[in-house]
C-alpha cells in the first residue's frame, strides 16, 4: 500500500471522530490516559493497525503490545538481528508485560546470539510455559535440545510442533524417522510416539518410503501401529508398494502377509482368494477390481460378477502373483450365459507388474466363453526362469461396435504340474 493510500485509509477510518460529541469523548479519554477505558481502546487500535512504525507505533509508540508485535515481526524479517534500541524497548515492554511470552522469545534469541545458551534455554523455557503455542520458541528449543543431546526433550518438541504446524508435519515426521533409527535417540522418540498414534503413523510412513528394512520398521512399530498397518491410508500399503516398485517381490509378499494377518497356508496359495469370498481387498497380492467407464467387476455370492460394456478395451480385475518357474494349470468355471462373438473377455498372465495398457506378450491368454450350461475352462502355462512375479488379469477386448458382456466366474484354480528343468 502506498503512503498516500495509507493516509487516505486512516483519514476515512477516523472521520467519525470529528463530530463535537466524539471530539469531547476523545478529549476525555486522552485526559485520563492510563485508565482502563483508554487502555481497552488502545489495545483495539493496535490489533486493527499494521505492526509497523507507520501503523500502531505511530499512535502508541511505547505500548508493550505494539513493541512486542513489531519486534517479533522484525525477528523473522531481519533473521534475528535487532539493534540495541529495539532490544532496550523490548526489555522495558517485558517489565510492563511480564506474562507476554514474546518478550522471552526475543530476549532468549538474543542470548543465543550473545553465546549464552544456558541463559537462553532458561529464558525460552520460561516463555514456553507462558505460551505453549508459541511456535518460534518451540523451534529454538528444538534446535538447542538436539545440539546438546537432550533427545527426550527434543522428541517432545517434535510432537508439539507436529500438532501446531499441520502443513509441515510430514517434514517433522521425516526428521523424527531419522532420529528413530539412530540408537542414541531411538528411546526418546519411541516414548513420544507411544502417546501420539497419529504422529507415529506419519513417522512410520516416512520410514516406509525410505530405504529402511521392513524388519526394522516392524520392530519399531507399537502394537497400535501394527494394528493400524492394514489401513489403506497407513504405512503398510506404502511399504508393500515400495518393495514391489523395487522388484523385491518375495519380500513384499512376506510383508503383505504379515500386515494383513494371513496364515502361512493362505499366503502360500498361488492365487489369493480364488473362491471369491467377500473380504476386504488388499492389493496388490489380492484382487484389484475395476469399476469405471470400461465396466465393473464385483464379488457376489463367492463369484466374480462381470459387467463389461464393450466400448473400450482394458482391464477389469488383476492380482500380482509370485510363482516359481514351472508348468502350471489354470482353470475356472463360467456360469450359463451368452458371450458376444465380437467383444471378448480373456484371462491373461504377464511376466512382471503391468497395467491395463501394457501390450507385452502374455504367458497365457485364455478366452472366457459362456455356453448354455456351466463350463469349466482350463489351460496350461509355463512360468520361465527370470520371471519372479506375474500379473494375472481379466481383460475386455472391444469390437468395432459396442457389445456388452455379462458373466459370472468362480472356482479359480492354479496348480503346479512340474518344475521347469534347469
Amino acid at each position: 500500500m502506498s503512503r498516500k493510500s495509507y493516509r487516505s485509509g486512516n483519514k476515512d477510518r477516523f472521520a467519525g471522530l470529528r463530530t463535537p460529541r466524539n471530539i469531547v469523548s476523545t478529549v476525555v479519554l486522552l485526559s485520563v490516559g492510563a485508565s482502563v477505558g483508554w487502555l481497552s481502546i488502545e489495545a483495539a487500535m493496535i490489533r486493527s493497525l499494521p505492526a509497523t512504525p507507520a501503523g500502531s507505533l505511530r499512535f502508541v509508540p511505547n505500548n508493550p503490545e505494539a513493541i512486542l508485535r513489531r519486534t517479533t515481526t522484525m525477528l523473522v524479517a531481519h533473521r534475528g538481528i535487532l539493534d540495541t534500541n529495539t532490544l532496550d524497548a523490548v526489555r522495558r515492554a517485558a517489565a510492563v508485560a511480564p506474562l507476554d511470552a514474546r518478550a522471552y522469545l526475543i530476549i532468549g534469541h538474543q542470548q543465543l546470539l550473545d553465546h549464552t545458551p544456558g541463559r537462553a534455554v532458561a529464558t525460552l523455557e520460561a516463555g514456553q510455559r507462558l505460551d505453549p503455542r508459541q511456535r518460534l520458541i518451540h523451534l529454538l528449543l528444538l534446535d538447542r535440545y538436539l545440539r546438546t543431546a537432550r533427545y527426550a526433550d527434543a522428541a517432545t518438541q517434535f510432537s508439539v510442533l507436529a500438532r501446531l504446524l499441520g502443513a509441515t508435519q510430514p517434514a517433522i515426521a521425516t526428521a523424527m524417522a531419522k532420529m528413530m533409527i539412530a540408537p542414541e535417540t531411538r528411546a526418546a522418540i519411541l516414548r513420544t510416539l507411544r502417546t501420539d498414534p497419529a504422529l507415529e503413523r506419519n513417522v512410520l510412513l516416512a520410514l516406509a518410503k525410505s530405504d529402511t528394512a521392513p524388519s526394522v520398521i516392524f520392530a519399531l512399530a507399537s502394537p497400535t501401529a501394527h494394528a493400524d498397518a492394514s489401513n489403506p491410508a497407513s504405512w503398510g500399503p506404502v511399504l508393500v508398494d515400495r518393495l514391489v516398485s523395487r522388484r523385491q517381490y518375495s519380500t513384499a509378499r512376506s510383508v503383505w502377509q504379515r500386515i494383513y494377518g494371513l496364515s502361512p497356508a493362505i499366503a502360500a496359495m498361488p492365487i489369493i482368494n480364488p473362491s471369491f469370498h467377500k473380504i476386504s481387498p488388499s492389493p496388490p497380492f489380492d484382487w484389484t477390481l475395476i469399476a469405471s467407464g470400461l465396466g465393473a467387476a464385483d464379488i457376489r455370492n463367492n463369484a466374480l460378477s462381470i459387467d463389461y460394456y464393450g466400448r473400450d478395451s482394458g482391464e477389469l480385475a488383476r492380482q500380482l502373483l509370485v510363482l516359481d518357474p514351472g508348468r502350471y494349470r489354470f482353470a475356472f468355471t463360467i456360469d450359463p450365459g451368452k458371450t458376444d462373438n465380437t467383444s471378448k473377455l480373456f484371462w491373461s498372465l504377464v511376466c512382471g507388474t503391468t497395467n491395463a495398457t501394457d501390450d507385452r506378450e502374455p504367458l497365457m491368454n485364455v478366452a472366457v466363453t459362456a455356453t448354455a450350461r456351466p463350463r469349466r475352462i482350463n489351460t496350461d502355462v509355463v512360468i520361465p526362469s527370470g520371471c519372479p512375479a506375474q500379473t494375472l488379469r481379466l481383460r475386455g477386448e472391444a469390437a468395432d461396435f459396442p457389445a456388452p458382456i455379462a458373466a459370472t466366474l468362480h472356482d479359480l484354480d492354479l496348480r503346479l504340474l512340474s518344475e521347469v528343468e534347469p
